[in-house]
């Protein structure tokens, strides 16, 4: 079965690139946005399986996304993208058991990541 995925990003050029690949990786892009706030609306309407999101964004950071989320389904598979590999972030994101992929980011570890 495809996989269904919700991307997430305040880049409209990323969340595009994004949706191209990974449709032409047969994974089903059911939903996309651009902050945080519109993260946890879709993930309520559409269930992904799962949830590719950035951190740094306006109206609701993906931190503030994936707490809600979790609060929602607390077994919600999320993917952290980001380019902040500071080790804050990376403490913060195992705590949550949620892994990051870091920009500029290769799409085959996208898919890898995703598939499993």
């Amino acid at each position: 079965m495809n996989k269904s995925v919700i991307v997430i990003d305040d880049d409209e050029e990323i969340v595009r690139l994004f949706t191209e690949f990974l449709e032409e990786h047969q994974i089903r892009v059911i939903g996309n946005g651009f902050d945080g706030i519109t993260a946890v609306k879709l993930y309520k309407e559409t269930k992904p399986d799962v949830v590719l999101i950035d951190l740094n964004m306006p109206n609701g950071s993906g931190f503030y996304a994936i707490k809600k989320i979790q609060e929602i389904d607390p077994k919600a598979c999320i993917i952290a993208v980001s380019a902040d590999g500071s080790s804050i972030t990376q403490e913060k994101l195992e705590k949550l058991n949620i892994p990051l992929i870091q920009k500029p980011f290769k799409m085959d570890q996208v898919i890898s990541i995703i598939n499993n």
